[in-house]
């Protein structure tokens, strides 16, 4: 009996050593949250790489559970690497960690020989310490993509396109969504696609610049679309042609079908929903729930005809909150007392914050000093 007591006890001693020794590791790492305390007690529950994570990266537990899966690592030399290295080049720590959260997959990379040589690209482009950080933050992927394959390459492709590399830098510090497109399978032949229907490179620069992901689209789909936007009247030389095109891209036929029928419910026919398109096509792009929000304050509350939208498209684009709703108030009591003409809504709307409060508030202090009251009431709700 003795013998098998002392066996049991050896056994079971390394297993309480490396409890204790995994247990004081985590007790002395600073949880990002509060709310962690309960996982920080029951550190065995969860493997290292998960309780790094979540004490040292702040995710979530499911998602510390879901990256884990891809980000392994025993120890935390590697993940304590790849931090420091952000934090020396440019990021504060709260830069690099949620860098890490958009892309976990960075915490087992190598930082000199796959981090160091895209910051050094970008720094040699003229890109300053401060933008790199910025174009790095917002498309954290470009780190794990090919330096000589994909970003070079891309970028000198853009650079051609645009015309030259300072408005390039302009363009990649607004988005570098445009270095994630697969140059040979995506960018290439839907660009040529463009060029074969005269659309300037101009236009397609802009296209690339303002909504990369366009270019994402397959190309057999790309194609159709641009005979659409063509079958549609859009003139290839104009801007309008690109971004019909962006909405075409930007959205399922089921989805565009059920749009339409948004807009049919407010008395639209077909033909005059695709005129509407045809004067500003981010018509289409905006949400069946804010189309129906303003729809319904026009129509119902203000007692515009549903055709006013017709005349000016763009109002569907406007902030329901910040500018539909304080300006048309406003609108509404200087008619109350004939100070304002019907057709002067428009210009109302279209005017800048400056321009509205010069042109129309106090312009009318005198004959209703409640006005100006009015309306910063309804931005101060909005805000």
């Amino acid at each position: 009996m003795s013998n098998l007591i002392r066996k049991t006890v050896r056994q079971i001693r390394p297993a309480i050593r490396n409890s204790l020794t995994h247990h004081f590791y985590f007790s002395h790492i600073r949880p990002f949250s509060s709310s962690l305390a309960s996982i920080d007690q029951t550190p065995n529950q969860h493997s290292f790489t998960v309780n790094y994570l979540i004490n040292s990266c702040g995710f979530p537990l499911e998602k510390a559970i879901t990256a884990s899966k891809y980000t392994n690592f025993e120890t935390p030399e590697k993940p304590d690497s790849v931090i420091e290295f952000l934090c020396n080049h440019g990021f504060t720590k709260t830069q690099a960690l949620n860098l890490i959260r958009k892309l976990p997959q960075v915490l087992v990379s190598k930082p000199d020989k796959t981090l160091l040589p895209k910051l050094e690209f970008f720094t040699s482009k003229g890109f300053s310490s401060t933008d790199v950080v910025k174009i790095l933050s917002l498309s954290p992927s470009l780190l794990l993509r090919s330096l000589d394959n994909q970003i070079i390459p891309t970028f000198e492709f853009i650079k051609n396109l645009i015309g030259s590399e300072e408005r390039t830098l302009s363009a990649i510090k607004h988005s570098a969504g445009p270095l994630l497109v697969d140059l040979d399978s995506r960018m290439t032949p839907n660009v040529d696609t463009l060029r074969e229907v005269d659309v300037p490179d101009a236009k397609i620069a802009f296209l690339l610049t303002s909504q990369p992901r366009t270019f994402t689209t397959n190309c057999e789909r790309f194609r159709q679309n641009v005979e659409e936007v063509k079958g549609m009247g859009f003139n290839p030389l104009r801007v309008t042609f690109v971004v019909a095109l962006y909405a075409l891209n930007s959205m399922s036929k089921p989805a565009w079908k059920k749009k339409i029928q948004v807009y049919r419910k407010w008395g639209f026919s077909e033909d005059e929903i695709l005129v509407a398109f045809g004067k500003y096509p981010w018509f289409m792009m905006v949400s069946e729930d804010k189309i129906t929000r303003i729809m319904d304050f026009l129509v119902n509350k203000m007692g515009f005809d549903s055709s006013f939208v017709l005349k000016m498209p763009l109002v569907l684009s406007l902030s329901f909150e910040k500018r539909i709703v304080p300006r048309f108030l406003v609108y509404q009591a200087l008619q109350a007392k004939g100070l304002v003409k019907k057709r002067n809504i428009i210009k109302m709307l279209k005017s800048t914050e400056m321009g509205f409060l010069q042109e129309v508030v106090n312009l009318a202090k005198e004959e209703a000093p409640e006005l100006l009251k009015l309306y910063e009431e309804k931005l101060a709700l909005a805000r």
